[in-house]
């Protein structure tokens, strides 16, 4: 039977990264596709028609496409995907919503539209980013605050919460063809962490974006060993980064943590404790070499 590979890409977790390893290994068999807007969503039947209407692919990657896998007797699926500590997720989306800073720390989409080329040009950049800049609520007031004050008000403002509260655990709570059961409490969002825990149980490739190196090795061996499918590594694994990890996580967890006021910390901690329940969940099943 044929086997394929779903990638389940959750933003501003390496997501781009594993793209660049599932090309680099399968060329044009890689599928990388998502709907013309950014709030489409791919349900299982669509997917299902997109495989099977792509015979000679071995991979898929979407960031539209949701859980559960479908069901197939005509294939196999193997699901991978990248969790990302809950706090530093959030804050590596800060730092994507506000782009690239000149030296003095200004955003360059925050500099007159005239003055981005040459902004962009003196940090090495493309000048094609211009045009790329994010115009959402949620990337405007990125711009304009710094990461506390932008917490702040993304934590109360009922149009934002949803972008820094238990973000992983809605991706992974949807039940088959249906939206996530979901309400909105004192704290922040809160979802099915039940259905989440189980449908993570149920990942094949289940990795963290802060251990990608490692993670990425282990998909190649599950995937030689047990699917007779070759993943080649490139040598240069990491793209789309928007910092470069100089310290373990829990130490960039508290530093992060330890720099926002004691109230703001305590409802970021509270907002996010079913995100952190699954990130914790994920580590101990793959340091149980946990596979369905």
């Amino acid at each position: 039977m044929r086997t394929v590979i779903l990638h389940y890409h959750i933003y501003k977790n390496a997501g781009t990264s594993f793209d660049h390893v599932l090309s680099h290994s399968f060329g044009d068999r890689h599928e990388v596709f998502d709907g013309p807007y950014p709030f489409f969503v791919i349900d299982q039947e669509q997917l299902d028609r997109t495989i099977m209407r792509r015979p000679g692919a071995v991979a898929f990657s979407s960031h539209q496409i949701v859980l559960p896998p479908p069901s197939s007797v005509d294939y196999r699926t193997l699901s991978a995907i990248f969790l990302r500590n809950p706090f530093l997720r959030i804050a590596s989306v800060y730092r994507f919503k506000r782009g690239p800073e000149t030296g003095d720390g200004t955003p360059v989409a925050a500099l007159p539209p005239e003055a981005q080329p040459a902004a962009l040009r003196a940090l090495n950049l493309p000048e094609e980013l211009a045009a790329q800049i994010d115009v959402t609520s949620t990337g405007v007031a990125a711009r304009h605050l710094d990461f506390a004050d932008w917490l702040d008000h993304c934590l109360g403002s009922p149009a934002e919460i949803g972008n820094v509260s238990n973000a992983q655990v809605r991706f992974f709570s949807s039940p088959y063809r249906m939206r996530p059961a979901q309400r909105r409490t004192a704290t922040g969002m809160e979802y099915d962490l039940g259905t989440a825990l189980r449908t993570l149980s149920g990942v094949e490739l289940l990795g963290r974006t802060e251990h990608f190196d490692a993670d990425v090795a282990r998909f190649a061996r599950i995937l030689d060993q047990d699917h007779a499918i070759t993943l080649s590594i490139p040598p240069d694994t990491r793209k789309n980064v928007t910092e470069a990890p100089r310290a373990p996580t829990p130490q960039r967890v508290e530093a992060l943590l330890s720099s926002l006021p004691a109230g703001l910390r305590r409802r970021f901690e509270a907002a996010n404790a079913q995100d952190l329940a699954l990130y914790e969940r994920a580590c101990a099943l793959i340091e149980s070499d946990h596979r369905p």
